[in-house]
């Protein structure tokens, strides 16, 4: 199982934790996972299931985009940060 850190703003989805282990063989898996478990937070990260613009999703420091994306295996013990990006004026 992989660790997945949650910014504040999505903690609220898992009981305000700040980790939670989630299986998965790759990213994509692990975030459909976790979605599948957290009531609303699927659409927070994925629009037509693709993830959101303003999702940054890393793997053990490194950013998925320059990895296989969503595609990127995942072993476990690896770490992948979910952060999202915060707009206002």
């Amino acid at each position: 199982m992989a660790t997945v850190y949650l910014p504040s703003s999505l903690r609220r989805y898992v009981d305000q934790r700040s980790t939670i282990a989630v299986p998965g063989e790759t990213v994509s898996a692990v975030l459909t996972n976790l979605a599948a478990t957290a009531q609303g937070l699927h659409c927070h990260l994925f629009a037509a299931d693709k993830l959101r613009s303003f999702v940054f999703v890393s793997k053990n420091g490194q950013d998925i985009r320059l990895l296989n994306g969503l595609e990127t295996p995942v072993e476990s013990g690896d770490q992948i940060r979910i952060l999202s990006s915060i707009a206002g004026g």
